[in-house]
């Protein structure tokens, strides 16, 4: 039992400088508020160690400073998941606001809970108010959990919706990939309902709560551990201003709240596009454009090619551009591009420079940026994997 002791002793006190480590970085170096936003959750992890680090040596103050920065931070990292993304997209002016009126209930809580128990732990004042809080302890803890899991899935529907912003602006996207975020979510998804399983089993059944937190504790660090560095390098993800507005949720608020008071004057509202006032010769001058740079010039090649480099190239505005993609020719800016690499490729492998250049490396010339997304991308549209494909024109030749 000691030396297993001491192994929980070792994993919390190196748990907790790998966290401060990663929390000086952070403070020390002029960040994005997206940086600021994720210290928030090594911060917290940071604390949630040091209590059970002072439970294991029974430390009274420092239990108390854990509990007082530590408790009911439910309340604060249900918000900070969604606007951590939101943060990659949005400025801090635009969100700064709305993310603080998010945090309101985590405000009480701190006033109401976390200070008295913070008093009742470290001195014998509040030993009353201590007994009774342990009473309704998990109710709380459970209630909690439901509110970072709401939360939790009101992001991951933003993030797919930021997905198809991205798609519509980017043809590569393996420098703006979200695919970390949606795993450190739903990693800690999974903690908070196993956490909460845990709790309702309290309910009825006697359970020993340094077990349960020993897990628990355990799994935060490995999430930390393995994803919460890929954090420190996302940059902010450049999207034309006229997506921004459709991932603007306060906008679409107003929108919905204008419609309905103009019920009654009218019962539907045409929407107004670009090209709607472009003759439809002008729109296929447009088509016939676009059409050259794809097949003469090539534009595709360019490995860093996004929506407002092409509108440039077609001399429109890239509003303009994205509705000509969206509707009139039925595609995004993602679909078209990779679809002429693809096609690209698919013409080498006919040509049988499979057997002179490595796979990736005509992926590579063809505009892709990553071996991962062309394999996926190629797989997608062909049903069968670029080495499979090019096989069959090697075996002709």
């Amino acid at each position: 039992m000691y030396s297993w002791e001491m192994f929980i002793d070792f994993f919390l006190i190196a748990g907790m400088s790998f966290l401060a480590f990663l929390i000086l970085i952070l403070v020390k170096s002029k960040v994005h508020f997206s940086k600021v936003i994720l210290n928030i959750f090594f911060i917290n992890a940071f604390f949630f160690l040091l209590y059970y680090y002072s439970f294991l040596h029974k430390i009274r103050f420092t239990a108390g400073i854990a509990v007082l920065f530590g408790h009911g931070v439910g309340y604060l990292l249900g918000p900070s998941f969604l606007y951590l993304v939101k943060s990659l997209v949005f400025s801090k002016e635009k969100i700064l606001k709305p993310y603080l009126k998010t945090l309101i209930p985590f405000l009480v809580v701190f006033v109401i809970f976390n200070v008295p128990l913070f008093i009742a732990i470290t001195t014998d004042y509040f030993s009353l108010y201590h007994k009774l809080y342990v009473k309704i302890e998990i109710p709380f803890n459970i209630l909690e959990n439901s509110f970072i899991i709401f939360y939790i899935f009101k992001t991951l529907l933003f993030l797919k919706r930021l997905k198809i912003s991205i798609q519509n602006n980017y043809a590569n996207i393996s420098s703006q990939n979200l695919v970390w975020y949606k795993h450190f979510i739903i990693g800690f998804l999974i903690i908070v309902s196993i956490d909460s399983l845990l709790s309702v089993y309290e309910l009825f059944f006697t359970v020993d709560l340094w077990n349960i937190g020993t897990v628990i504790a355990f799994m935060l660090f490995f999430l930390y551990l393995y994803l919460g560095y890929k954090g420190l390098y996302q940059s902010q993800i450049f999207i034309p201003s006229f997506l921004l507005d459709q991932l603007d949720e306060t906008k679409k608020e107003n929108t919905i709240i204008t419609l309905n008071s103009n019920l009654n004057k009218q019962k539907e509202k045409t929407i107004v596009r670009q090209l709607d006032s472009l003759k439809p010769t002008e729109i296929e001058n447009l088509k016939h454009k676009l059409q050259i740079l794809l097949t003469e010039q090539k534009v595709y090649l360019n490995d860093e090619l996004n929506l407002t480099q092409l509108s440039e190239k077609m001399e429109i505005s890239n509003k303009k551009l994205s509705e000509l993609l969206n509707h009139h020719l039925n595609t995004s800016f993602y679909d078209l591009i990779n679809e002429h690499r693809i096609n690209d490729v698919k013409k080498r492998f006919e040509k049988g420079d499979a057997e002179k250049y490595t796979i990736i490396s005509i992926a590579y010339d063809a505009g892709f940026k990553s071996k991962a997304s062309f394999y996926r991308i190629f797989k997608q549209k062909e049903g069968v994997s670029p080495s499979v494909y090019s096989k069959r024109y090697q075996e002709v030749s």
